[in-house]
């Protein structure tokens, strides 16, 4: 069974991996699905690689035991690679334990994901054991040029010896911390997150390298990792695919961008006061005789590489006065702007004419309780997405008979936050952009 050093090598690696790069529909917080984000990636490379690592452990076995979803997934991963239009992507497949083993079972690449089974993967290193130091060099020998290095794996690891459980994650967080913040010294790139959720047809290991049968389901992630220009791509057109898959879940992303410029623009709701509006500021004419005082921020949110889960979910934005509070934030659809809880509101005719030839692709409805004293100042923050709590385990040895906890993962928390912690030190902002909005009284 994987140690403590599993996970946080396994990073570790494909950071380094990235040393030498040439950098220059999904579902809310709730599970409704939101638009597909599309993004507009530039300064592309005519070819680049692709080196997919795919943890070659007996807690992987499961995953491709018979077709199953992982397997489905894992073979739209291989086509749309194949078949990408705006770029000649080559293709490596590695199995990674405590070797580091190149292969391709003969076939060809979209052909892989058929010949990955416990049979042909048995025999490759040692399937209880990820300890991946040995093989550092020879993975920083052939990796060049602009590179996307995607790990698939559980992420599941076991303490050695399983004594001191809290002790070991926290371990986990900082070793995982460390290799981020080492490798992006280097290099300047994006990581992202995506969980999908597969049939399993093996043999679960909880923390004490307990063997659990008879679990039906389990999570599995890609971490993929690469310059900005090239995940921009891979997001956008090969990620995309992937959402449309009914096991796809949840997403996140770690960058070290931010955006300063984001246009805004002050529309009234047509209720609960009177404003006056120019470009970005806001003037208070009246305030209602009942209820709040309420005013949208229309803004275009179409370059920030995030989700559209992630824009919608109010908790992830950061308000300095207390006397706002977003109520609910929606998209522009032409004439019209769609709330997920307060429905469709169609923009009057004044405010059509304001914004005639500019583009805007979000709404935020921001509330003003009483009297307003100071200028408004919101902002999108870096943070780890509130599923990856959800989703985290810290003890997994009743699995077997607990249906919640056969959907979480072992470890994942901590894992997650030190990538993001060391994000967050090398950009030195934990914010995508902040915007200030001027406010005056009549």
């Amino acid at each position: 069974m994987k140690q403590l050093t599993t996970i946080a090598i396994i990073i570790s690696i494909i950071f380094f991996s990235c040393k030498r790069n040439e950098s220059n529909s999904p579902k809310s917080p709730d599970g409704d699905s939101v638009p597909k984000k599309t993004l507009s990636v530039t300064n592309l490379p005519l070819d680049a690689i692709v080196k997919i690592y795919f943890e070659n452990t007996l807690s992987m076995d499961g995953y491709i035991n018979g077709n199953t979803d992982f397997k489905n997934i894992f073979r739209d991963l291989l086509v749309a690679l194949e078949n990408e239009d705006d770029i000649d992507f080559d293709t490596k497949f590695y199995l990674i334990n405590n070797k580091l083993t190149p292969t391709n079972f003969g076939a060809k690449t979209t052909h892989i994901s058929e010949k990955l089974t416990p049979q042909n993967t048995a025999g490759k290193g040692n399937k209880g054991s990820s300890d991946f130091e040995e093989i550092l060099d020879k993975i920083l020998e052939k990796q060049e040029g602009n590179t996307i290095s995607i790990i698939t794996a559980d992420f599941i690891y076991s303490p050695k010896g399983g004594s001191d459980v809290p002790s070991a994650l926290e371990k986990l967080k900082t070793y995982t911390e460390d290799a981020f913040l080492k490798a992006g010294k280097k290099n300047d790139f994006d990581t992202r997150i995506y969980r999908f959720t597969s049939d399993f047809n093996g043999i679960y290991y909880d923390y004490n390298n307990k063997k659990i049968p008879n679990i039906q389901k389990r999570p599995f992630y890609y971490i993929v990792i690469g310059p900005k220009n090239l995940m921009g791509l891979f997001d956008s057109e090969i990620a995309s695919q992937l959402r449309n898959h009914s096991g796809f879940e949840n997403e996140a992303l770690f960058t070290n961008a931010n955006f300063k410029s984001i246009p805004i623009k002050i529309i009234s709701t047509g209720h609960n006061g009177r404003i006056k509006t120019r470009g970005g500021d806001l003037e208070v004419m009246s305030y209602p005789r009942t209820g709040n005082l309420e005013f949208i921020a229309l803004v275009d949110l179409e370059k920030l590489p995030v989700s559209q889960s992630y824009i919608l979910d109010k908790n992830n934005y950061q308000l300095s006065n207390p006397e706002f509070t977003i109520e609910e934030i929606g998209v522009v659809k032409g004439k019209n702007i769609n709330f997920s809880n307060s429905g469709s509101l169609k923009m009057d005719p004044s405010t059509l004419v304001k914004i005639k030839g500019e583009k805007y692709t979000h709404a935020i409805k921001f509330s003003a309780d009483g009297l307003v004293s100071e200028n408004l100042n919101f902002s999108l923050r870096k943070k780890i997405p509130t599923w990856v709590d959800k989703v985290n385990s810290n003890d997994d040895r009743q699995i077997q008979s607990d249906s919640l906890e056969q959907t979480k993962t072992f470890s994942f928390g901590y894992l997650v936050s030190g990538i993001s912690e060391a994000y967050e030190q090398q950009s030195g902002s934990n914010k995508y952009f902040n915007i200030t909005i001027p406010v005056t009284q009549n």
